[in-house]
């Protein structure tokens, strides 16, 4: 992949796409620490909810097209929420990237800062005051991408399984 990644909002007719990403993300979450197993069914309960957000003043879903055209090499899904009332934020609406996946090929291309960068455009003409988002504590590599684009470390989700 050598040219800049073209970063639009997903089309309904490419939710299979869409989803296999969003698969493959989970594929790989499984060996960065993440505790809770995929129901079988999955990734088609996840299209059917992002079939809602598409096209939404609340959410978004961008994708990457590689420098082809052809193919998407990547996707961000993004949406806005209310903080807590008892938090003291100059701005209570918040951004959250729910999830985010560059297919391993077009990694280190820019293709993730693009649709992070394209997402915090979204995000500020919805008038949000910060944007959150959660990493795998094992996801080393997905921590340092996160704090180069200067995002901190705020807190740490614990789990404990009971069966």
């Amino acid at each position: 992949m050598t040219d800049s990644p073209r970063i639009r909002p997903a089309k309904d007719d490419e939710l299979d796409l869409v989803g296999a990403l969003w698969a493959e993300m989970y594929a790989h979450q499984q060996g960065s620490g993440m505790l809770l197993p995929l129901r079988e069914d999955a990734a088609e309960v996840w299209k059917r909810q992002m079939a809602t957000r598409l096209d939404s003043p609340v959410s978004t879903v961008l994708v990457a097209e590689g420098g082809d055209g052809r193919e998407l090499c990547g996707f961000l899904a993004a949406q806005t929420k209310r903080l807590p009332p008892h938090l003291a934020a100059a701005n209570p609406k918040v951004g959250f990237v729910s999830e985010v996946y560059v297919r391993p090929a077009a990694r280190r291309h820019h293709v993730g800062q693009a649709l992070v960068e394209a997402a915090l455009d979204w995000f500020r003409r919805a008038q949000v005051g910060s944007v959150e988002l959660h990493v795998l504590v094992k996801n080393e590599a997905g921590q340092r991408f996160w704090r180069q684009l200067d995002f901190e470390p705020e807190l740490v989700q614990m789990r404990r399984l009971l069966s």
